[in-house]
């Protein structure tokens, strides 16, 4: 399972065991970049317990990275030793600025929906004005504000996959909302007419 996420629960109650740990064919894909924000450091790694797909999983990852770089070891060794400090701030960071995003979404409820995300620092939020996602993103981008349309994710967009993605993990979140803000007071009169919901 991917479990790229994991540790970066809003509420630590919601944390499910990994899944090598539940299921004797279990195998959980862990990397660096989301729970501590070690992008650059290119780790990760996968857990398991059949040994027997051991050499299989050598075998195909040889032939995309025979090692890894002796620097991203030691970052990664680094960033593992400070694991406990890094979650903390990562996750308090997380969490104020979800609390943004949801008074955002909610003030502005009547142009968008979306399910609360319970971990990590990425949210799936619905347009129900007169645009697509697509549409949306392309206005926004004249702005200079960033989404990732639906369209990155699916290949076939209906309207009820029509998401968009955005991500608030990082401490700058709070500043840049105040653009998507702007962004809707000037627009949301004439939205108001044309509903897709």
């Amino acid at each position: 399972s991917d479990e790229v996420y994991r540790l970066l629960e809003h509420d630590p109650r919601d944390r499910l065991p990994a899944m090598c740990d539940c299921y004797p064919r279990g195998l959980s894909a862990v990397t660096m970049s989301k729970p501590w924000g070690a992008c650059g450091v290119t780790i990760g790694w996968l857990a398991f317990q059949d040994l027997a797909i051991k050499q299989r999983l050598v075998d195909a990852q040889y032939f995309g990275t025979a090692c890894p770089s002796r620097a991203s070891e030691i970052q990664g060794i680094m960033v593992l030793r400070a694991s406990d400090a890094i979650l903390e701030k990562n996750l308090k960071i997380i969490r104020q600025n979800l609390a943004l995003l949801e008074q955002f979404l909610t003030r502005y409820s009547d142009f968008f929906e979306w399910v609360r995300p319970q971990a990590g620092a990425v949210a799936a939020i619905k347009f129900n004005g007169p645009l697509t996602s697509d549409e949306l993103g392309a206005h926004l981008a004249e702005a200079g504000i960033s989404i990732k349309p639906a369209y990155c994710f699916n290949g076939a967009v209906t309207d009820e996959v029509d998401y968009f993605r955005v991500g608030f993990g990082e401490a700058a979140s709070p500043a840049a909302l105040e653009a998507p803000t702007a962004f809707v007071e000037e627009h949301k009169a004439g939205w108001a007419t044309h509903h897709r919901k």
